[in-house]
């Protein structure tokens, strides 16, 4: 983690950059409400896939939002070595919680990160 100090592209001076020697990789999982999934199924499933568990080795940030169309979770990770293990180590829970398949999965690496 760095002080960015205000530099170009950053939200305010003083936030944090988070990017490092490595390379941070970005998942995005998209759901579109149907049948099998609705607004307060999505909610359940959240808090029931995340209940007592510790944040995963390697996830910076979670973020998961739902409008009109569906629901996605966004997640920011310090590899994408890391965010393949979480996955791996996820399908039980997730199988468990009979979860629908999301519509949409896709990452990226991240070229700029920063936390205001």
């Amino acid at each position: 983690m760095r002080r960015c100090g205000g530099a170009a592209g950053c939200g305010g001076v003083g936030c944090v950059s988070v990017l490092g020697g490595g390379v941070t990789y970005c998942t995005v999982v998209e759901f579109e409400w149907g049948e099998g999934l609705d607004r307060e199924r999505f909610a359940g499933m959240m808090a029931s896939v995340g209940a007592g568990q510790s944040i995963p080795e390697g996830r910076l940030s979670h973020i998961a939002g739902i409008d009109d169309t569906g629901a996605r979770v966004i997640e920011v990770w310090r590899s994408g070595d890391d965010a393949r293990r979480f996955a791996e180590q996820s399908r039980p829970s997730l199988a468990a919680a009979a979860m629908p398949a999301p519509a949409r999965v896709f990452g990226f690496e991240v070229s700029s990160y920063v936390v205001s």
